[in-house]
């Protein structure tokens, strides 16, 4: 299992508090910290995901579970047992990055859209979509991977968010169809979650 080198400095943490609780004796405290590390290894995964490879579709930009779906605006709830790092839903030019900051309402709530974020506007052919990295009430830690003027290719890696949070994305109205619904589980890169219109005339 291939593990993101941003969760190293937990995961070593970890470790050290393991041994350091093992050499005074405390067995129990020791366990639990094990139980924890092993918890921080899997939060960190980073596993391989396979993109379609066919053109006119959308793909899921997190891990996690429809939480909202209107018009053209898609939001995805991320607990802490989904896997966190952060895809671009299609191939496109990053046109500008837009950090804002907010509030830390739960993730899952309609509340979040008040929160802290990260915005990511990609530029894929005639249209803009815009990718929202959203802050939750654990989540106090964005990372974005990508700076106006990257080239993304759709499944791409883009960013992380620490730990359990919310990704959004907004589309042209009337350009796509979503393809999932709400409460459905996604995965990131590999799920597609809407098509273009004009790929049904």
């Amino acid at each position: 299992m291939r593990v993101r080198s941003e969760g190293a400095p937990f995961i070593v943490g970890g470790l050290i508090l393991i041994l350091v609780a093992g050499l005074l004796g405390w067995t129990a405290v020791a366990a639990l910290l094990a139980l924890f590390t092993l918890f921080l290894l899997r939060f960190f995964r980073d596993p391989e995901r396979i993109v379609p490879g066919s053109e006119g579709l959308m793909v899921a930009p997190a891990d996690g579970r429809v939480v909202e779906l209107e018009g053209g605006h898609l939001a995805i709830f991320m607990s802490i047992f989904d896997c966190h790092v952060n895809r671009a839903p299609v191939a496109g030019e990053v046109v500008d990055v837009v950090h804002t900051p907010g509030r830390f309402h739960p993730a899952n709530k309609p509340q979040a859209r008040e929160n802290e974020r990260n915005l990511i506007i990609l530029k894929s052919g005639d249209q803009e979509i815009r990718v929202a990295q959203v802050a939750g009430m654990m989540a106090r830690r964005i990372l974005c991977w990508v700076r106006p003027g990257d080239r993304v290719e759709m499944g791409g890696k883009i960013g992380m968010i620490l730990f359990g949070s919310r990704v959004e994305v907004d589309l042209p109205l009337g350009r796509w169809r979503f393809a999932v619904a709400r409460g459905e589980k996604v995965r990131a890169g590999e799920t597609v979650v809407a098509w273009e219109v004009k790929n049904e005339r």
